[in-house]
């Protein structure tokens, strides 16, 4: 049980620094560049008025996994027995759709940073902590 305890407290310090640190830097025509945060990246979007991408994003991005890792926590909840693995982290897809495309052009090159390697992380983190309380419910 301190095992899961102790992932799920890590699995949270990750996601919210993925959430908060800058998660990739865009380097237009080789003279702008532009970090991002999924923060920022929300907040800018809905400013925009583009609110079916900014929902978009807040809910594979940050509402999904935040379910998810309540789910690790309290197993037997409604929540905990969804299978929201297959929905979150949608993000780590779209990021990486951005970094293919960048290499098929000449105009912007994609770097990624910090936030993303936690949201990774935390993505990790979560699937070894579900298969930990799959293996305690055997027992």
């Amino acid at each position: 049980m301190l095992v899961l305890i102790s992932l799920s407290i890590i699995e949270a310090m990750c996601l919210v620094l993925g959430i908060f640190s800058p998660f990739a830097k865009i380097q237009e025509f080789w003279f702008f560049g532009e970090e991002f945060s999924v923060y920022r990246l929300i907040i800018t979007l809905f400013d925009q008025r583009n609110f079916l991408l900014s929902g978009t994003i807040l809910l594979f991005g940050i509402l999904i996994p935040l379910a998810r890792l309540f789910g690790n926590c309290f197993p037997d909840s409604k929540i905990g027995r969804l299978n929201l693995h297959k929905l979150a982290m949608l993000d780590i897809f779209l990021i990486s759709f951005l970094l293919f495309s960048s290499q098929l052009s000449y105009f912007f090159e994609v770097s990624l940073l910090e936030g993303f390697y936690f949201l990774f992380l935390a993505m990790i983190i979560s699937n070894i902590n579900r298969w930990f309380l799959r293996r305690n419910r055997r027992l």
